[in-house]
């Protein structure tokens, strides 16, 4: 009887600290950084993780007007996951959604924001103004689309905290079988004698 429990207990340590060995690969940060105002042409944005992530994961970037900045070239590196964009970017405020999947195979999903405000040379700033002048005179209300793209970040963030959740209540759920098994081996011994 007692190497049953053994073996329980065993196989119970193992399983607690697999699961906590096999977690996700967290968020460390990105270059630029949520909030930063960026003053020199960018080309590539990084994003760092704290563990390995696996291939399907990707970044979306849009400007502050909803309009999708095409991404030339996703790379995903030792916990890095690097997007390359066909030209520099504008200048302007950037939302980065990104997801991931983790070595474990749970995904995870995340947005954070910056500003470009690089120097313009003067013949592209008139460009740019005269751009401006005219899409102030066509204002047009956001489609149905860009409304349910800008709903999805929450829902990833809620479905980010559920995850969490539900690895806190494993792990409890672990240390309360060990501490039934501890007890009735307690108990098994005490009786024998």
């Amino acid at each position: 009887m007692k190497r049953i429990f053994s073996a329980a207990i065993a196989i119970l340590l193992v399983t607690c600290f697999s699961t906590s060995a096999v977690a996700h690969s967290q968020f460390q940060g990105s270059n630029p950084a949520d909030g930063e105002v960026v003053t020199e042409p960018l080309s590539e944005i990084e994003l760092q993780f704290d563990g390995q992530i696996e291939q399907g994961s990707f970044i979306d970037v849009t400007s502050t007007k909803g309009e999708a900045v095409e991404i030339e070239d996703i790379v995903i590196g030792e916990g890095t996951l690097t997007g390359t964009v066909v030209e520099p970017l504008a200048n302007d405020e950037y939302q980065v959604n990104w997801s991931i999947i983790s070595a474990d195979g749970h995904p995870l999903e995340g947005e954070f924001s910056f500003t470009v405000d690089a120097e313009v040379p003067e013949a592209a700033e008139e460009e740019s103004s005269e751009t401006e002048v005219i899409e102030d005179e066509e204002t047009e209300e956001p489609s149905e689309t860009e409304t349910v793209e800008n709903e999805e970040p929450t829902e990833s963030a809620e479905q980010s905290n559920e995850e969490e959740e539900s690895s806190s209540i494993m792990v409890i759920v672990m240390v309360a079988l060990a501490i039934i098994v501890i007890a009735g081996f307690i108990l098994l011994t005490k009786r024998k004698r």
